[in-house]
């Protein structure tokens, strides 16, 4: 780890207290973090934090999973996760469409010169390219080991139509592991 760089563990709707500004703030998987107040307050902290020509810079994951060629079919538990999960953080309150709403709520909170970068990402290591089919793979490893935490919450709170016991979110669960095991399936998500 360089020298100047320091990690701290912190409540970011709670008050920045940090002495020094900051020229580099990065966010990363936060969806359904915080609700639109919440969301306010995290960019309009942050943008009172950095020197000025500083950035920020988030990266968010669009959870509703695609198929360019038809093997994702319609009636898979994959091709309805993110209506599904989108429905619960909306009764939540705490939206999981973050990927949609960030430029503009940073923008709101006084950031300009706005960039998006919106990419394609496998799920699973199905891809041709290199490059790709490593991203799939790390992506992949990454939905096996989080789904449970994504879904446990939610499911069990407010899932549709009503709230799922904690033993028919496993069952979901072990259907949709068993789905993403499937070599012949072609999916991704926007990143």
């Amino acid at each position: 780890m360089p020298p100047n760089c320091v990690f701290e563990v912190d409540d970011v709707l709670r008050e920045w207290t940090w002495r020094e500004p900051f020229d580099f703030i990065h966010l990363r998987m936060m969806y359904g973090s915080f609700d639109p107040e919440g969301w306010n307050l995290v960019y309009k902290q942050a943008y009172d934090a950095l020197i000025p020509g500083g950035w920020i810079e988030q990266v968010e994951m669009d959870i509703r999973v695609r198929s360019d060629d038809g093997t994702l079919k319609p009636d898979s538990l994959l091709a309805g996760w993110g209506d599904l999960f989108l429905k619960c953080s909306e009764r939540a309150g705490r939206s999981l469409r973050t990927q949609e709403t960030m430029r503009g709520a940073m923008e709101e909170a006084g950031f300009i010169d706005a960039h998006e970068d919106l990419q394609k990402v496998p799920l699973g290591p199905w891809a041709k390219d290199k490059i790709l089919k490593e991203a799939g793979q790390l992506q992949y490893a990454h939905w096996s080991a989080a789904i449970e935490g994504w879904a446990m919450w939610l499911l069990t709170k407010y899932g549709d139509p009503e709230p799922w016991t904690p033993e028919e979110v496993q069952i979901y669960l072990a259907k949709v592991r068993v789905e993403l095991k499937d070599p012949h399936v072609h999916r991704w998500g926007y990143m």
